[in-house]
């Protein structure tokens, strides 16, 4: 066995390019793996970050029913109680730095700093106390808004700018990262908060003492409770990135699949001697897994440290869309993970082992003592088309059978496979009929030369043509979901300019006042919200005709419905809800009211791309007698004939407000920023869509690589014939471009099959709401020049690898 190690080791290091690709293509990969991995982890490690730090882990959280706000009276009170355990107060708040969402993390220091995290700064915290506009952040926090101790960072809270001193920068301290944390009664100044908190946190081992003591109004979440509300938040989000970094993987296996079958190629010989040799199957298969085992674990220790990298960089493009989606403050520090680590390289080492069996079961056939390079025994078409068949198969029949985000990705998965396996032969196929076009020409007889070459380009057109084929699916799938949203949004948004309170609800009196004293309006909607435990949103609404048109119903919504809804005898509830609470038109919904438990049915259900959790619609005047909420977070002004919206201080001024706490927002600025969310959510996928892409190119030039050193006496004769190192570069150029033409075109197909299954299967399982099924033609249109790019990007080092070789070496039959 040691020596057909050192045969293996004296054989890569005279091919240092294929070893070298082989390599990058199972650290792209990996990287990508790796990288969306330690992202997720960090998105839900920082869910309750700043809590665990400073309350302490599994700590109580003191909450407020949904809807109401929670009155610091209640901490005085507790505190006065005998045997009061360490209670926290806490405000939360969202505010921005420039583009940057930052969470305003407010406490009292002294009790903060007597906690274990913040006792090393207990003289910082309590400096808090001394500048009601003082923060405290970070190192990783300060490096993203470039900004050192004893400067100011501006922030922008409900719509007014406003300056915070930095006290300190803290070295470490994770749970601080994209977080100012501040003192509370500042911070009740600054958010307009004046006697009331966001939550009360507590110790763990206190839950007793709380259930005997806590008013029954107030409710205690544990910790786990609001991870897991989060995960089931996020979780549609999650499984598609991981399913995409899977695919990258995947893609990456393609290249050391087509580097080893060069290499297979090419020691057929010395395979036949080691046979001839008395070395027993067993041995070499062992030989062939302990080489492959070598060259997946070096690109994989690559792989983990390119994508702990990555990981930073995504999370940098999914902070905001978090934080605007899911209020999610995300942290930005990587905290690297050996059991993740260990998963990774246990998976990559097993895929790869089971990409290359079936080469590993070709070498087990050389006969012992075959000298020459021999034929490669082929799969028939026909069992390919069979297996193609019925991977096809199998997968309509896990999406058909089960409603399971997994499912569909899993059958999507399927069908992927089933193109992988048809793909080499049609395009083989394709570039036949090409050359029959032109069978003298340059072009003809370049891509001849590819013809005979299947088993070797196959690997690569697969994996190119499934990475184009992603690109346009994805395309295609974020253009019909952006242009359902941007329908979505227009139809429902039917008021001309929409108005509320920085920081607090409208009253009854001033929603009195903008319903009957505003002549220049012919009519008024409103908005109450708030979010339940279970994450769905309950919203009642004041809706005048014109703003009932806006609703788009999948079931019910007739008039008889909207006049049940009127009565307060029926309730309308979002796709999302209906889907993930599996309820359906006259099904009973239960709502919890400070009076007691109300059951109503559903009269309609309706699209919305606005909440993935669910929205259940309560007409506004049932809203107010059910709950005791008689405020509006929002109004909207629809504009009478002939009159013009006044301008913000002319409202302030008949509001009694001053004109900075008035938000005034055109409907066209409302549309805008909904696109805005959308396009920034999105933009990670498109992110790891195009690294699969360069995975695919980096297979296709370890192929043509190969192609080039297999094929390299043929080379040497048409240099001999008189072909200059110039037409040898437009040669290989021709075949690159070629497949890569071929591979775009076979991506079209491909790309539908994905659009079809992202939008009609994975968006509804993940989010809840369905995207119709829309093909435009720019992303096809879009495939030309990236297969051009591409393949005259995979042909510039073949070419030059190529047209290094010496003639007259080559003819020799030198190596």
């Amino acid at each position: 066995m040691k020596i057909l190690l050192k045969a293996s080791w004296q054989f890569f290091m005279r091919q240092p390019a294929q070893l070298a690709l082989a390599l990058v293509g199972v650290a792209a990969g990996v990287a990508v793996v790796t990288g969306v991995a330690l992202m997720r982890n960090t998105m839900l490690d920082s869910l309750d970050a700043a809590a665990r730090a400073l309350a302490g882990d599994n700590s109580l959280r003191i909450e407020a029913p949904p809807g109401t706000a929670l009155d610091e009276q209640v901490f005085s009170e507790l505190l006065r109680q005998p045997g009061s355990p360490a209670l926290i107060p806490f405000i939360s708040e969202r505010v921005r730095s420039a583009d940057i969402i930052l969470e305003l993390l407010a406490t009292d220091p002294i009790s903060a700093s007597a906690g274990q995290t913040l006792a090393a700064h207990r003289g910082t915290a309590t400096g808090l106390l001394a500048n009601p506009r003082g923060v405290i952040i970070n190192r990783a926090t300060a490096e993203r808004l470039a900004v050192t101790a004893d400067e100011q960072v501006s922030v922008r809270i409900d719509g007014r700018t406003t300056n915070l001193d930095i006290l300190a920068v803290l070295a470490g301290e994770r749970w601080l990262d994209n977080r100012l944390l501040m003192d509370l009664s500042g911070a009740q100044q600054l958010l307009n908060m004046s006697g009331r908190l966001s939550w009360i946190s507590a110790p763990a081992g206190s839950g007793a003492w709380l259930d005997e003591h806590l008013d029954a109004r107030l409710k205690m979440v544990e910790s786990s409770d609001r991870i897991a509300s989060v995960e089931r938040l996020t979780s549609g989000l999650r499984i598609n990135l991981t399913a995409l970094s899977l695919l990258a993987l995947v893609v990456g296996l393609f290249v050391v699949h087509s580097v080893l079958s060069f290499l297979l190629v090419q020691r057929r010989r010395q395979i036949g001697l080691s046979r001839s040799l008395g070395v027993t199957p067993g041995q070499l298969r062992l030989w062939l897994l302990l080489e492959v085992s070598a060259l997946t674990l070096i690109g994989t220790l690559f792989g983990l440290v390119l994508g702990t990298e990555l990981a930073r960089a995504l999370l940098v493009l999914i902070q905001n869309p978090s934080a605007e989606l899911y209020g999610m403050v995300t942290g930005q520090q990587i905290l690297p993970s050996r059991t993740l680590y260990l998963g990774i390289l246990g998976l990559t080492l097993g895929l790869a082992c089971l990409s290359v069996s079936g080469l590993i079961a070709s070498a087990l056939r050389i006969p012992p003592g075959q000298l020459g390079r021999g034929s490669t025994r082929t799969t028939s078409p026909g069992r390919l088309w069979l297996a193609a068949i019925g991977l096809a198969a199998l997968g309509t029949i896990v999406l058909l059978t089960t409603s399971h985000l997994v499912a569909a990705l899993l059958s999507l998965f399927l069908w992927l496979s089933a193109c992988a396996i048809v793909v080499p032969g049609l395009a083989m196929a394709l570039v036949g009929g090409i050359r029959r076009l032109g069978p003298g020409s340059l072009a003809g007889r370049a891509l001849g030369m590819l013809a005979a070459s299947r088993q070797r380009l196959g690997p690569s057109m697969a994996a190119l043509s499934l990475a184009l084929g992603l690109s346009a699916g994805m395309a295609l799938m974020v253009d019909g979901f952006r242009s359902a949203v941007d329908d979505w949004v227009t139809r429902l948004l039917r008021a001309d300019v929409y108005l509320s309170v920085q920081g607090e609800s409208i009253s009854p009196a001033q929603f009195e006042s903008i319903q009957s004293d505003w002549a220049e309006f012919r009519a008024v909607s409103s908005v109450r919200q708030f979010r339940r435990a279970d994450g769905t949103q309950l919203v009642g609404y004041d809706l005048p005709p014109v703003a009932r048109q806006g609703f788009e119903f999948l079931a019910g919504g007739e008039t008889e419905d909207w006049h049940r809804f009127d009565q307060g005898l029926g309730l309308l509830v979002s796709e999302p809800l209906a889907r993930r609470q599996a309820v359906s038109l006259g099904e009973s919904i239960a709502l919890t009211t400070p009076s007691g438990t109300i059951e109503r049915p559903i009269v309609g259900i309706y699209r919305d791309y606005a909440n993935d959790s669910g929205q259940i619609a309560v007409a506004g005047a049932w809203f107010r007698q059910w709950f005791n909420d008689s405020s509006r977070d929002s109004v909207g002004l629809y504009l009478a004939p002939d009159h013009r919206i006044p301008d913000l201080i002319e409202l302030a001024d008949r509001l009694d407000l001053a004109p900075s706490r008035l938000d005034l927002t055109l409907r066209e600025e409302v549309r805008r920023i909904t696109l805005g969310v959308f396009d920034r959510t999105f933009r990670i996928t498109q992110a790891l869509a195009l690294l699969v892409g360069l995975i695919a190119v980096i297979s296709l030039v370890s192929a043509l690589m190969a192609l080039g050193l297999e094929r390299r006496r043929e080379y040497a004769t048409l240099r001999a014939l008189g072909l200059t190192r110039g037409g040898l570069t437009r040669w290989v150029l021709t075949q690159t471009v070629g497949l890569a033409l071929v591979a775009a075109l076979l991506a079209i197909p491909i790309s539908a099959l994905i659009h079809a299954v992202l939008s009609l299967a994975v968006q509804p399982r993940a989010f809840g709401w369905s995207v119709p099924l829309e093909f435009t033609l720019l992303p096809w249109i879009q495939l030309l020049p990236i297969a051009l790019t591409a393949g005259l990007l995979a042909g510039l080092i073949p070419s030059w690898s190529i047209g290094r070789l010496q003639a007259a070496g080559q003819l020799k039959g030198q190596r």
